[in-house]
């Protein structure tokens, strides 16, 4: 019966056994890696906002107190004056006002602002 098992292409317990021995010594060897590899760079987490409704604006306000290492860097809506106002807004907050760095040329407006913002920065963008 062994021989029908493999002649049909199927794994016999031994290949079953051999491989799951292999698969338990690849794990043990991550296992002792060190868990807090980072790559080369900043620890920065540069972030976009589209859509700066009030959803948006609450959004970035909660990923900018998250973490110390967070900024905002773009921002994209298809009408200028709720981006303005969701910029004002966040300003606002004195614990954000450092954590904000959005330029004129930063800032897209129109229904076509998503892909220009995406396209322009290497920001996070959420």
């Amino acid at each position: 019966m062994n021989e029908n098992v493999q002649g049909r292409g199927l794994a016999s317990r031994r290949t079953f056994l051999k491989s799951s021995a292999a698969v338990v010594a690849a794990g043990a060897a991550t296992a002792s890696l060190p868990l807090a590899v980072y790559a080369a760079g900043s620890d920065l987490l540069r972030i976009g906002l589209i859509g700066c409704g009030g959803r948006g604006t609450g959004a970035a306000g909660q990923a900018l107190h998250a973490d110390k290492n967070v900024k905002l860097v773009a921002m994209a809506d298809a009408f200028a004056d709720r981006l303005q106002k969701s910029l004002t807004t966040i300003q606002a907050d004195p614990e954000l006002a450092s954590k904000i760095d959005v330029p004129e040329e930063r800032r897209f407006v129109g229904f076509n602002s998503c892909s220009c913002a995406r396209r322009r920065t290497s920001a996070r963008v959420t």
